[in-house]
Formats: structure tokens, C-alpha cells, sequence
């Protein structure tokens, strides 16, 4: 798993060259203060070392700040280690369900693109009740949901979004040796579904063709009747 980024070395290039200014300027000022010439050659080797590291620091302090967060981030990773999670940088984006005072509700992940379609699809389960959490780094997300199953009560997956309809029964193999009790609902374009539903098993699994209305969404979460999340809120 990749944890860290290297700076860009248009950065680094500029840090030093700035370090070597302020070396100078110090070096000009303290040169006709300090008792001798070396008191003031250490004087700037200090500055511009302590200018390098303050540099650096701050700029790694700030792309810390910038990286979006899993909403789970403080779990530590116990799931499966078979694949790369890139988590430069995965989106997160969270819709709380509309009924307020709900002392349970079903928790989904969306595994999709953070467009307006599946936005649209985000706000329409914040509707039905759902707690809904949409990230555009697929293994980002399958990671999260493997590491904590009982967190969750569906899973939707844009198909188009893991490479297209070959890539799902491989994909859905994956997601059920984390994800056994989890149901999923498989996004995909008309031409697709048909093979899909001969691909896909139907336990567990629905398949909608896209683009679909608010009620065949609503139909495809009570066939599938997912259960609330375990621990609840």
C-alpha cells in the first residue's frame, strides 16, 4: 500500500535556490557584525538549513491538510492485502439520509465517477432513508468496506467504473470473499445489462441499466432488502 508522496522537484529546486538567497543576504548582514568571517559562514549555513526544513515542512503539513479523508480513516486496516489502494486522492462524498431521528439506518458505499449521475443516484438513497458515502477510488472503497463488513448494508458499483461489464464477475468474486453478506447493485449501460444478467448470479445481485428513474432504485434496494448497518449511529 502506497503511504507517501514524493515533493515535486520543481519544489525542491525552488527551496534551495531561495535557501541560497537568504544565505547571502544573512551572510552580507552578519559578515560586518559578527567577530570574524566565520562566525558569519555559520551563521548562514544555519539560516538556509533551518529555512530548507521549515520549507518542506510546511508543504508537507498542507498536502496532509488537502488529502481527502476515508469517512472510517482511523480504523486500521485489517482486510485483504492482494491490491494496490491508490489514495491519490480518493473522493469522498457524504449524504445523510432525510428522515432525522433515525436510530438506525442502512449504510451504503457507491463505487462510481463523481458526476451528476451518480450524485443523482446518491441524493435519491439519501431519500429512501439511507446513509450514503460515494467514492471515486473503487479500491479505496472495497478496501474500506472489506476492513469493516458490518458497517455496511449495500454496495452500488457503477460498472463502467472498474473497466466495463468483462471485469465484473472477476471483480464481484473479489468483493464477495470480503463482502459475502453484502448485497450489491450493479450500474451499467443498456447494451451491457443483457450480458450481465447472464453473467451475474442474481442472489444477492441486481443489475440496472442506466439511466434509470428514482422508482427503479427504490424496487432494486427492497428486492435486494439490505439490512441495517451493525453498529448503528
Amino acid at each position: 500500500m502506497r503511504t507517501n508522496t514524493r515533493s515535486k522537484p520543481g519544489f525542491a529546486i525552488t527551496t534551495i535556490l531561495l535557501s541560497l538567497g537568504v544565505a547571502t543576504v544573512v551572510f552580507a548582514t552578519t559578515v560586518f557584525i559578527l567577530p570574524s568571517l566565520w562566525w558569519a559562514v555559520l551563521a548562514a549555513y544555519a539560516t538556509q538549513v533551518s529555512f530548507i526544513l521549515v520549507m518542506f515542512g510546511a508543504y508537507y503539513l498542507r498536502n496532509a491538510a488537502q488529502e481527502p479523508q476515508s469517512p472510517y480513516d482511523a480504523e486500521r486496516w485489517d482486510g485483504i492485502n492482494d491490491r494496490l489502494i491508490d489514495t491519490e486522492p480518493p473522493v469522498w462524498l457524504s449524504y445523510q439520509p432525510k428522515m432525522e431521528g433515525l436510530s438506525r439506518v442502512r449504510r451504503v458505499a457507491v463505487s462510481a465517477a463523481s458526476d451528476r449521475n451518480s450524485r443523482k443516484c446518491c441524493e435519491w438513497l439519501a431519500e429512501y432513508d439511507c446513509e450514503v458515502h460515494l467514492c471515486s477510488d473503487h479500491d479505496t472503497l472495497i478496501g474500506d468496506l472489506i476492513a469493516r463488513p458490518e458497517r455496511w448494508s449495500l454496495l452500488v458499483l457503477d460498472v463502467d467504473h472498474i473497466g466495463g461489464s468483462d471485469a465484473v464477475p472477476r471483480e464481484l468474486e473479489y468483493i464477495r470473499s470480503g463482502l459475502a453478506q453484502v448485497p450489491v447493485i450493479l450500474m451499467s449501460s443498456r447494451a451491457a445489462k443483457t450480458r450481465l444478467d447472464v453473467l451475474v448470479p442474481r442472489k444477492q445481485n441486481m443489475v440496472l441499466a442506466k439511466p434509470f428513474f428514482r422508482k427503479c432504485l427504490f424496487s432494486a434496494v427492497e428486492r435486494l432488502n439490505p439490512s441495517t448497518a451493525q453498529d448503528g449511529h
